[in-house]
């Protein structure tokens, strides 16, 4: 599970619709509120899980005071994660009750429209900010730069790893996120683009990869609907 590196702490009450996915053993991933019901996050983040086991932490930038925690009723894999490998690592969390919405907790809007090359994003999470550091207690916060998706290929090598359900960001050296910022939110203009997915580090800094909230706006829809 990829954190964020190179960022700094977002402001209190700035990213309302962040979410700390949590098992018994603590933060595990982030995640994105949709709607009063439902979390968007990565499904390698929950694979496998037993949903009994997971709580969803709303309302706080800390992950030690502040906020209300909600049950998990269900979750939701897409059916093709991981098919081909890399591909389709996209989620659904079902709230065991609905999200009282206020100043600190509110949905997300989903941007409908395709991301312009170079556009200024930003990435959210409590990822390590350092390779071998410590979750860190504060959600964190990056700007990072919409690669597109013929030059984010190129730049991986060609690797069947990025499709075009992806979306990619390039930033400085050492910059974006790393583990625990999995399922993590990537907005734009306010709106959500991407749910944190794979990075792969080399002698080069290779682009992050996401998935593409927009390519998967109706498996979203038709589930929440269902």
């Amino acid at each position: 599970m990829p954190k964020i590196s190179g960022g700094s702490e977002a402001d209190p009450g700035s990213v309302p619709y962040q979410v700390s996915l949590q098992d018994t053993s603590g933060h595990i991933c982030g995640g994105s509120i949709i709607a009063d019901l439902w979390i968007l996050t990565a499904a390698h983040c929950i694979d496998g899980t037993n949903s009994s086991q997971l709580e969803v932490l709303v309302g706080t930038n800390s992950l030690e005071e502040g906020g209300q925690r909600y049950k998990v009723a269900k979750s939701i894999v897409h059916i093709r994660y991981d098919k081909p490998k890399y591909h389709n690592d996209i989620a659904l969390i079902r709230l065991a009750l609905k999200l009282e919405f206020n100043d600190n907790v509110t949905a997300i809007q989903c941007y409908t429209k395709d991301v312009p090359e170079n556009a200024t994003l930003t990435v959210t999470g409590w990822g390590l900010t350092s390779m071998n550091g410590p979750i860190p207690t504060q959600l964190q916060t990056i700007d990072v730069r919409h690669v597109s998706y013929a030059e984010c290929k190129r730049l991986h090598g060609n690797s069947t790893a990025v499709g075009i359900e992806h979306i990619c960001t390039a930033s400085e050296a050492g910059e974006g996120f790393r583990k625990g910022d999995s399922g993590s939110p990537l907005t734009y203009q306010g709106k959500l683009v991407g749910v944190v997915n794979f990075m792969k580090n080399g002698a080069l800094r290779l682009p992050g990869v996401y998935a593409r909230v927009l390519y998967y706006h109706d498996w979203i829809r038709t589930n929440i609907n269902n």
